[in-house]
């Protein structure tokens, strides 16, 4: 019989690593808060985008959107770490990304996906930072 392998997501928050074999449901069902709170940075984005004037009962605070989205996250990797863990430990440049990913993954049922985290992008940009000549 064929062994059977192991799928594994990881995320590397500064110098620790944390990982989960699978997604729990109850990421799916916990995921209404995030959701709307991206969708709702979207709206904001492509209203920003269009020089539209946005109300401000319909404007969002960053901690605010990152709080809800963070918490989020976290529940994906089973609360394994915290979200002080997340804002000290996660590059900016891909946060609010990766979590939108993750978020989406979820949504539509396809997290096979995910790898790892920060995505691979943040690591491109590492490199080519850390090996570019001053």
């Amino acid at each position: 019989m064929p062994e059977r392998r192991v799928r594994v997501i990881t995320c590397n928050l500064k110098d620790k690593k944390y990982t989960v074999d699978y997604i729990p449901g109850r990421t799916l069902r916990e995921m209404e808060p995030a959701a709307k709170m991206y969708g709702r940075i979207v709206a904001l984005s492509n209203a920003a985008v269009k020089g539209e004037t946005i109300p401000e009962d319909q404007q969002v605070a960053i901690p605010e959107a990152m709080d809800v989205m963070i918490h989020w996250f976290c529940l994906l990797f089973g609360n394994q770490f915290t979200p002080d863990d997340v804002l000290d430990g996660y590059p900016v440049d891909r946060l609010m990304h990766d979590i939108a990913l993750a978020l989406m993954a979820v949504q539509t049922q396809t997290t096979e996906i995910l790898d790892e985290f920060p995505t691979k992008a943040a690591k491109a940009m590492e490199t080519a930072v850390t090996t570019t000549p001053a």
